[in-house]
């Protein structure tokens, strides 16, 4: 008797199993077209590796930036005599 539970059990987790298999491969198989890759794998490198570049590029642009206004800021508390506080527009709470 245990022996045909275990079978009946044992089954009843395959088959539970293969349903939910089945589930998700369908779901995966109909994806929009958007989803899937259009070109093939050199193209999408170099346009990863194109996107990162330039990713980088603002990035860098935009440090750059930040640090010039932060140094044309500071200047400007010097000539002021504030050296202590921050000069306006900089983003400080004083």
């Amino acid at each position: 008797m245990r022996m045909i539970f275990s079978l009946i059990s044992l089954l009843l987790v395959v088959a539970v199993i293969a349903i939910l298999t089945k589930k998700q491969l369908s779901a995966v198989t109909q994806l929009p077209d958007a989803m899937t890759p259009a070109t093939s794998n050199s193209t999408t490198s170099s346009n990863i590796a194109e996107q990162s570049k330039q990713t980088q590029m603002q990035l860098k642009d935009q440090v750059n930036e930040a640090m010039k206004a932060a140094t044309e800021a500071r200047e400007k508390a010097l000539e002021n005599g504030n050296a202590d506080k921050p000069a306006d527009k900089t983003g400080s709470a004083y």
